[in-house]
């Protein structure tokens, strides 16, 4: 489960790139592969370097005009790099993602560890703080505690019954944030085998630039949709909006959401353990609303991370100054993100000046100007933001870790045990994935571990 909380570290929480070598793998003009890897994201690049490293060829398909999933770095809104998706590497976790950034020449830096907390219009002096951080802590000991049992309850059933007057703000950092659910919908088993993610790095061009660059030397096949697979003694056929692909394995890295919602069929149908943790390893809402601040009226230093508690508010937290520029970022999940993503064009923009107003005055409210919102919940390639099984179904993940009729296998950040809703999580997926396709093609030595 996750570590223990201090002041300190409580709140940090269409093109075709270039081939590889011929040596590592090509990717032949006709339908027939080695490998067919659906989804370049995180974890079906990861696969595809893995496969391709092995010599063998592949066919990595990508339904959208970019790569990289949920890890997405846009430039165009502000100006400047900014993280629409995931936002940081977690460690120890990450180390592998890191180390592979840092071959590759990226700038990572370590987030900040420290945050603020306010209460109404001024900042929490140390004893507020103190409790406020026991109360996070209280309620993770519970729904660990619970989830190490075996007992697989909702969160929201075994916390505390006396949390205190920071309890809602507890739930909502451990629930929504974490999770991208109310704690209600949260399996206690799934939450307590959540690796250690206290510490992280930033990159400076963006979590999802650093995608984009681990994916260069392959060739990926934009906007080529999958929607049927069709697994036969033999080999897999893979119907796509351009033309049939052949293989004799496939690595489906896409969220399971898109599989739930019928976008990609399976023939013979799915086993009854692989289709149950399609249907409980569910994704959740989490959302970011990024606006521009000028004049730093916060006096808040680069990627600092504020959390406001007002009485009859909702917690509200904010990553201000992102890269130390005057773009600040609300952070939303659950409900809040859900019913924002379903609103109106301004509804993110309207309930981020309405919390500056409410915990920071209208005078800071009025300095509030560009806004963008994201609504994962409603990208129909994704269709949610980060995977979370629901009670009762903790134990499901390991079925996306199985090979299904010796020829598909599952690859994602919800087919990580541990490191589920993080990209190295997808990372690790997709290597492992591809070690399991190896070994279906024969490959000696082929290692399911990354």
């Amino acid at each position: 489960m996750t570590g223990t909380l201090t002041r300190r570290g409580l709140l940090a929480g269409a093109f075709a790139l270039p081939a590889f070598s011929r040596a590592l793998g090509q990717v032949p003009a006709s339908g027939q592969v080695d490998v067919v890897i659906i989804g370049a994201g995180a974890a079906g690049i990861a696969a595809a370097r893995k496969v391709a490293a092995a010599g063998r060829t592949y066919a990595l398909i990508e339904a959208g005009k970019r790569v990289g999933g949920r890890a997405f770095t846009d430039t165009a809104a502000f100006g400047l790099p900014l993280d629409l998706g995931a936002t940081r590497l977690f460690l120890p976790g990450g180390a592998p993602v890191v180390d592979l950034a840092r071959q590759a020449g990226l700038d990572l830096y370590e987030a900040p560890r420290g945050a603020r907390l306010y209460q109404g219009l001024k900042e929490a002096s140390d004893s507020p703080y103190e409790d406020f951080a026991a109360t996070v802590r209280r309620a993770e000991r519970a729904i660990g505690a619970a989830g190490d049992a075996g007992r697989d309850l909702p969160a929201a059933r075994v916390l505390p019954p006396d949390l205190g007057p920071f309890g809602a703000a507890a739930s909502f950092m451990i629930g929504p944030l974490r999770c991208a659910k109310e704690l209600d919908q949260v399996s206690t088993v799934d939450f307590s085998r959540a690796e250690e993610r206290d510490e992280a790095v930033l990159c400076r061009t963006g979590i999802g630039s650093l995608v984009t660059k681990l994916a260069q030397g392959l060739t990926v096949r934009m906007e080529t949709a999958a929607s049927v697979i069709d697994l036969g003694p033999r080999n897999v056929e893979v119907r796509t909006s351009k033309g049939l692909l052949t293989a004799r394995a496939v690595i489906l890295a896409v969220p399971p959401s898109l599989i739930a919602a019928g976008k990609i069929r399976i023939t013979p149908g799915l086993p009854t353990r692989q289709r149950s943790a399609v249907e409980r390893i569910t994704l959740g809402a989490r959302d970011h609303i990024a606006f521009l601040l000028p004049g730093n009226p916060l006096n808040a230093a680069p990627d600092e991370t504020l959390m406001v508690q007002t009485t009859g508010q909702r917690p509200f937290r904010l990553i201000a100054r992102v890269n130390g520029s005057d773009v600040h970022v609300a952070q939303v999940g659950g409900q809040l993100a859900q019913g924002l993503a379903d609103g109106g064009a301004t509804s993110g923009a309207d309930y981020v000046k309405s919390a500056l107003q409410a915990n920071f005055g209208a005078d800071l409210a009025r300095r509030m100007g560009k806004v963008v919102q994201t609504r994962w919940s409603r990208e129909p390639l994704a269709l949610g933001a980060i995977s979370c099984a629901l009670p009762g179904s903790g134990n499901m993940r390991r079925a996306f870790t199985e090979v299904v009729a010796n020829r598909l296998v599952f690859a994602g950040e919800h087919a990580h045990e541990t490191l589920w809703g993080t990209v190295p999580g997808a990372w690790l997926s997709g290597e492992r994935a591809a070690g399991q396709a190896l070994r279906i093609l024969g490959v000696q030595g082929a290692s399911l571990a990354p």
